[in-house]
């Protein structure tokens, strides 16, 4: 059985470039599956999305979507592939006509009766039905995102594609859309490759994570691997605080009765939020003094110097930090990073 859609061995060069915007990238999709792309900007995930669209060619390598070779843009009237669309930052509403007549548009090859069906469908489902007779410009942000998936979802696709959907929207509405959107997609039965800046909404929502950098897939893998079990500092790094140290700071932190073998030579990192204010089961005791405080709501982040190693933790929000006199760490907890 052929896989849903498969990358192999992938390069991209934009003419007048030195570098690659993308290559040797391999990975497969199953059907149904929900996988984000995240990395640091230009780092080739929109150039991804674009080849997987079958908007522009590779330059080597193969691309295949339910077991068929994608057709080449050059060799279609207009560039795109059968199945596979991709909701545009621009969103490519048109202004001019009312919410529900944008959703109507691509399906006009259908009869009046399939038409109107169709159309009522994804108002309801989009949450649009009670703004149908409205013009795009009369909608909200988070509104004009749902009029452009409503009207996306219309040409019937099997596998979307979306480059940064919701980096203009505010961070409340922004999250609701993103739950909204996951739903959407799961109802409809649909496949779903996301290229975002947010990682917090790539953990929330993904089957598997990739990160890509200078063009390159340097891991993809679940939620729980990319945040837990990072391969590189730079994956590490992106998803959230973390304290890097040399086996020398590490042994000396840890002291002689860690039972865990280190490598010189070798990058460790603990995230903040894996230190503890009590004590725990195997946990090694540490006596930090408290640098900084700085309070962030529903926490604090204490910048403390242990063993003269300046590091940050993350502890609950009512701790005091002249109280603080030990903290904890869990050596199983400690990431091999490489460079």
């Amino acid at each position: 059985m052929s896989e849903f859609l498969e990358l192999k061995n992938i390069a991209k060069t934009y003419v007048n470039n030195e570098k690659p915007a993308v290559h040797g990238l391999a990975f497969s999709m199953n059907e149904g599956e929900i996988i984000s792309f995240v990395g640091a900007s230009g780092s080739g995930k929109s150039t991804l999305l674009k080849l997987v669209g079958g908007l522009i060619a590779q330059d080597k390598g193969t691309i295949t979507f339910k077991g068929k070779a994608l057709t080449k843009p050059e060799d279609k009237l207009i560039a795109g592939e059968e199945g596979i669309k991709m909701l545009f930052q621009d969103l490519k509403l048109m202004p001019n006509h009312s919410v529900a007549e944008n959703i109507k548009y691509p399906l006009l090859k259908y009869n009046s009766a399939y038409q109107i069906e169709r159309t009522n469908e994804l108002l309801a489902l989009c949450g649009l039905m009670e703004y149908k007779d409205r013009f795009p410009k009369q909608l909200s942000g988070g509104q004009q995102q749902r009029l452009a998936l409503a009207k996306t979802l219309a040409e019937d696709p099997e596998l979307l594609l979306m480059d940064e959907p919701f980096s203009n929207l505010d961070p409340i509405v922004k999250k609701r859309l993103v739950k909204e959107v996951v739903q959407i997609v799961k109802s409809e039965g649909l496949s779903l490759i996301l290229v975002t800046h947010d990682t917090e909404d790539a953990l929330m929502i993904s089957d598997r994570i990739g990160f890509i950098d200078q063009g390159k897939l340097l891991q993809l893998g679940t939620p729980e691997e990319i945040y837990n079990h990072p391969q590189k500092v730079i994956v590490a790094e992106f998803f959230g605080n973390i304290n890097l140290f040399t086996s020398q700071e590490l042994k000396r932190i840890l002291g002689s009765k860690h039972r865990r073998e280190l490598s010189k030579g070798q990058v460790y990192g603990i995230r903040t939020e894996d230190f503890s204010v009590l004590p725990i089961k195997s946990g090694v005791k540490l006596k930090p003094k408290v640098v900084h405080n700085y309070y962030v709501g529903s926490a604090s982040i204490l910048e403390v110097i242990i063993e003269g190693k300046r590091i940050e933790i993350r502890v609950p929000a009512n701790t005091k930090p002249s109280d603080l006199k030990e903290i904890y760490i869990n050596p199983s907890l400690i990431m091999e990073l490489a460079l």
